[in-house]
């Protein structure tokens, strides 16, 4: 009897919030705007992969000489501006005007005074940027040249001997664990990806939470709780409505995933079948790029390769669970405590500080996702929720994912059990006394 009871609350509970308008629509439109965005960013990266011509204007003749054979301004250098697919470079003496060089397709003016090596500036003129690649490119092409000319103009060495005395240090990452050394690298990304799933997790923790104390609160309001304890226990009730706010939570957490899975897939076939870049297959000839290999190439969508979904969903999904046990149950108390959701939000705070600072210390470590702090944090009950996916996202051992999330449910089970002891006095109080010395006597058994 007494689990059936718990159940209609907890049905209650998840039906009262599934059917509502907002929370389909937010649960439909959610995936489809993260796919979405990942669809724009592929198509706008190969929409703007556009050749520049840039126009470079040495006035002082400190990197270009005349080619008697063409006529022509030429680098001093030319290996110091190697071949680009979507860069290109023409050599003047003096500029025309920029009508006239943008008349003739220059997508960009570079142009410098004799005082470049002291100050080492100059200009990029254009209409319209030609994008933060192509003037990295530029930038690095120009100062080579500059530095040859330096080069040629203020030592002994000639060009091809300072070459050889250049000495560029490349460090190849190699972990060193139990099985030996193996290949590393790219904690960096691996932990921003982290971070990216503990800061979703704790926008979750905090919105649910606050939806399950809005609830009390109402429900103390209207007299509703009245009616619901005549059939259930108070600890029974909460159980019920921590669980059932939380089976919500995890209904749009799935339906996330599920669609995000499906509008993924759907892009990929599409994609893949021509049908978006049919247009211009035709004009280059080109076999077009499936979209594996497009996001492989683009800086920001390649990081979501080396992702393993899975195992960061089933991870959040459980940490979900012990931590909206453990702070679902905090906030129904405080709703239960308290006479208006004004007066909650004042005493919600202590409660959600140490996830508010296992949030901000994990923003901290995403260029350091296996400093020593870390580990502790991950097996502190208040802080692993959110601490915990940084590290498994990193590569933390399954055996200490698995005991942190133990004494995480343990220690969830233990605060549910001293909540209700709360709660029990709360959702019955009428007065307007409310505070953290109230909670402490009702937890003690001492009503009122």
């Amino acid at each position: 009897m007494k689990g059936s009871l718990i159940g209609v609350v907890i049905m209650r509970e998840w039906k009262t919030r599934v059917l509502k308008r907002s929370f389909l629509l937010s649960t439909l439109l959610t995936p489809l705007l993260g796919v979405g965005f990942i669809a724009l960013t592929v198509m706008l990266t190969k929409g703007t992969e556009s050749r520049h011509l840039v126009l470079v204007e040495d006035a002082p003749g400190l990197i270009t000489r005349m080619d008697q054979a063409s006529g022509q301004w030429v680098p001093r250098c030319p290996g110091c501006f190697p071949e680009r697919e979507m860069l290109a470079y023409r050599f003047v003496r003096e500029a025309p005007s920029d009508s006239i060089w943008q008349a003739d397709g220059y997508s960009a003016l570079v142009e410098f005074d004799e005082a470049v090596l002291q100050n080492h500036a100059g200009y990029l003129v254009y209409e319209k940027s030609p994008g933060m690649q192509a003037k990295r490119n530029v930038e690095r092409d120009l100062s080579r040249a500059m530095e040859h000319a330096r080069v040629l103009g203020d030592t002994e060495l000639d060009w091809e001997a300072y070459q050889r005395l250049k000495f560029d240090l490349n460090l190849v990452d190699r972990e060193s664990g139990q099985a030996g050394r193996q290949e590393g690298g790219g904690e960096e990304v691996r932990g921003l990806v982290g971070f990216m799933f503990s800061a979703v997790l704790f926008i979750i923790l905090a919105v649910y939470g606050g939806l399950i104390m809005r609830s009390v609160v109402e429900e103390k309001a209207n007299r509703v709780v009245e009616v619901l304890i005549s059939a259930v226990r108070p600890e029974e009730l909460l159980l019920g409505k921590v669980i059932g706010t939380g089976a919500v939570a995890l209904t749009q957490l799935l339906s996330w995933s599920v669609l995000s899975t499906l509008s993924f897939t759907l892009f990929q076939f599409v994609f893949d079948s021509g049908i978006l870049s049919a247009s211009a297959a035709p004009a280059t000839g080109e076999i077009p790029a499936d979209l594996m290999t497009v996001m492989a190439e683009n800086e920001f969508t390649s990081i979501l390769l080396d992702i393993n979904w899975g195992l960061m969903a089933a991870t959040t999904i459980a940490f979900f669970t012990g931590g909206y046990l453990l702070y679902g149950s905090l906030y129904a108390v405080v709703g239960s405590s308290v006479q208006s959701e004004q007066q909650g939000q004042g005493m919600v705070f202590p409660i959600i500080m140490p996830l508010m600072f296992a949030y901000v210390i994990g923003a901290g470590a995403m260029e350091n996702p296996e400093m020593a702090s870390l580990v502790w944090l991950s097996w502190f009950p208040l802080t692993s929720p959110v601490i915990m996916l940084l590290r498994v996202a990193v590569g933390a051992p399954i055996w200490e994912v698995l005991l942190s999330w133990l004494v995480l449910m343990i220690t969830a089970r233990l605060v549910l059990w001293v909540a209700g002891r709360a709660y029990r006095h709360g959702v019955l109080a009428g007065d307007s006394q409310t505070g953290w010395k109230l909670l402490l006597q009702w937890v003690r058994g001492h009503g009122q």
